[in-house]
């Protein structure tokens, strides 16, 4: 159910919003990301990073799925560097390009045994593990209703995903004997979606937004769902420079079938995301 909460508020903002109303179009008294053709932003993620991963050994086999905060010790709290650019071009049409990168590593002492690929890892000895993950955004979108200060956008894009994890630890070997061994997967697939995005601009200064992307297939190295959600303000400071606050929702969930990794993955990274903006 949680699934659909950023589509249920996505929804009630836009169906709640007077765009529909007879209102005189405005050209002046705009924010300038809805009257300039360009804007970048500039800033820090402060997510929640929940990872659940497994991997199919060669051997064949049920497949355990891994927690990695809880059963490897990675922080769950980490805080990432997200760039975004916007370009408003013709009449209707805009892009955006939106970036950012999650990079953990812990060691910890293993509290259980843990099944990944063809490795069991022992309990109670010491165990490594890191993960990354970065997510390209590419997104186009046009304009469908425009009432002034408010505007509604529908759009399709991509996202580009690159995904590594690497575990190490001691396992029993088939003689009885013990050996320190590692594990390394990783994935990289683009994953269309589609998406709206609502803009309201109560003077010049101020800008309030929301958008959702959100696409569920079978294509290629992946099938599953994407999600990604944010709302948001932004205030002009000065002409060509503003500050932003927004809340992020980031999740896939599904099963990757790459040569280097085949097995199961569910992502969420949620939190605020405090940027600086330039306008031009």
């Amino acid at each position: 159910m949680r699934k659909f909460t950023a589509a249920i508020l996505m929804y009630s903002i836009v169906m709640s919003s007077p765009v529909g109303a007879a209102e005189t179009a405005i050209t002046d008294d705009l924010h300038p990301m809805m009257s300039g053709k360009h804007w970048v932003n500039v800033g820090a993620f402060f997510s929640a990073r929940d990872l659940d991963a497994s991997v199919e050994g060669g051997l064949g086999g049920a497949r355990t799925v891994i927690d990695f905060e809880s059963h490897m010790g990675l922080d769950d709290k980490p805080d990432l560097l997200m760039t975004e650019f916007g370009w408003q071009f013709g009449e209707e049409w805009g892009l955006s390009l939106q970036y950012f990168r999650s990079d953990r590593s812990a060691t910890t002492t293993l509290e259980e045994t843990i099944e990944w690929e063809d490795l069991v890892f022992n309990a109670g000895a010491e165990f490594s593990a890191a993960t990354k993950i970065s997510v390209t955004r590419l997104f186009f979108s046009r304009r469908f209703r425009d009432g002034g200060r408010h505007s509604i956008r529908l759009g399709a894009g991509v996202h580009l995903l690159k995904i590594a994890a690497t575990v190490g630890g001691e396992v029993t070997l088939d003689d009885l004997t013990t050996e320190y061994l590692t594990s390394a997967v990783s994935a990289s697939f683009p994953v269309p979606d589609v998406g709206v995005w609502y803009r309201y601009s109560p003077s010049d200064r101020w800008l309030l937004y929301s958008r959702l992307d959100w696409l569920s297939a079978n294509l290629g190295g992946y099938a599953g769902s994407i999600w990604n959600f944010a709302v948001g303000a932004n205030l002009q400071i000065t002409e060509h420079l503003g500050i932003g606050l927004s809340y992020q929702l980031f999740e896939l969930d599904g099963r990757i079938r790459e040569e280097l990794w085949r097995g199961s993955i569910r992502t969420r990274l949620t939190g605020p995301n405090l940027h600086i903006t330039g306008y031009w």
